[in-house]
């Protein structure tokens, strides 16, 4: 029950705006916002980045996540509507898909726990002994938001990779899946474009860790790896569904290549040419066009509008790094 009620609050739509202008207010009011000059020092450009990442990030995931699991749950009914298959099963896995169960919830909490906390403690940064405890109070917030950042982000993650799973198991079973109307099932890719979408968000807001202070070495590398295994979990059932079609092609091919032998080894049995039967040559000429339209059929389930917009998604984490670099490196101009 728990469970239940804590995601009917924070899927309200006032909730993640309202928590993160609550967190940003008391980051400022503890001192831990400041604008930086000169004197300021590595660790308050660390304070200062976690101050304002932590929240906004947060709030992002947050946000996201009942709109991902609304679009998923229409992308289902949508599409077993347009291709005529089962509302029943459909019905079924959009009621599934459509919130997220108490053990997802119960899960975060424990995991944001144990991955705040140890970070923090291997960081050094949960308690600093050689100050004075008004100092460590003051920092308290920030310990706060980081287990709430990592619940947000881990419940965030844990939805998509449901979403994913189940979208994936809709496709293969239940939907009907037919090589001329692939579009009917353009409404799954727009449902797989909003998880590209909430991940690409919260990873265009990260540069704001390293403000003032230069990118570690790992992190590039590491981001990148990350997205390209996030993009490729969150597209599976794209890349699922593009596999049934291209077996449906491949056997529709050789049915009407079989068929196309078949008719033209009788009439050289028969010692007969096609243009002696106008019959035999309307067929052939209807099993020629047949072919020519199945070679030319999408393989993809992605309308080009969708296509466009989730390559705009993957580009805009590593665009927003170099400019967060760029304007960070301005600031560290002006300031000095």
């Amino acid at each position: 029950m728990m469970g239940k009620a804590c995601y009917e609050v924070i899927s309200r739509r006032w909730y993640a705006p309202l928590v993160t202008l609550f967190f940003l207010l008391l980051n400022l009011a503890c001192g831990l916002i400041v604008m930086p000059d000169a004197t300021t020092t590595v660790e308050q450009y660390r304070d200062v980045g976690a101050a304002l990442a932590l929240p906004l990030i947060s709030g992002v995931c947050i946000f996201f996540l009942p709109v991902v699991c609304r679009k998923a749950s229409h992308a289902i009914l949508e599409s077993s509507r347009l291709s005529g298959s089962s509302m029943c099963q459909a019905q079924l896995h959009a009621g599934r898909i459509g919130v997220v169960p108490p053990e997802s919830i119960y899960l975060a909490i424990v995991a944001g726990l144990v991955v705040a906390v140890s970070y923090l403690a291997l960081e050094g940064l949960l308690y600093f002994a050689d100050r004075d405890i008004l100092y460590n109070l003051k920092r308290m917030p920030l310990v706060i938001e980081s287990i709430y950042f990592w619940f947000a982000v881990m419940l965030l993650i844990t939805t998509l990779v449901r979403i994913t799973i189940l979208l994936t198991r809709f496709a293969t079973r239940d939907l009907r899946i037919e090589l001329f109307q692939i579009e009917e099932l353009v409404p799954l890719s727009n449902s797989v474009l909003w998880n590209v979408g909430a991940i690409s968000a919260g990873l265009a807001l990260m540069p704001i860790f390293w403000l003032g202070r230069a990118i570690p070495a790992l992190d590039i590398p590491l981001m990148l790896a990350v997205v390209t295994v996030t993009l490729y979990i969150l597209l599976y059932p794209v890349f699922q569904v593009r596999k049934i079609v291209l077996r449906k092609k491949r056997l529709a091919l050789e049915r009407i290549r079989e068929t196309f032998k078949s008719a033209t080894r009788s009439d050289d049995q028969q010692k007969r040419r096609l243009t002696d039967s106008a019959k035999r040559l309307e067929e052939i000429n209807n099993l020629v066009g047949v072919r020519k339209e199945i070679a030319r059929t999408k393989e993809w389930p992605i309308s080009i509008p969708v296509g466009i917009r989730v390559a705009f998604f993957v580009v805009v984490p590593p665009l927003s790094w170099v400019a967060a670099s760029l304007v960070d490196w301005l600031v560290t101009q002006m300031v000095s």
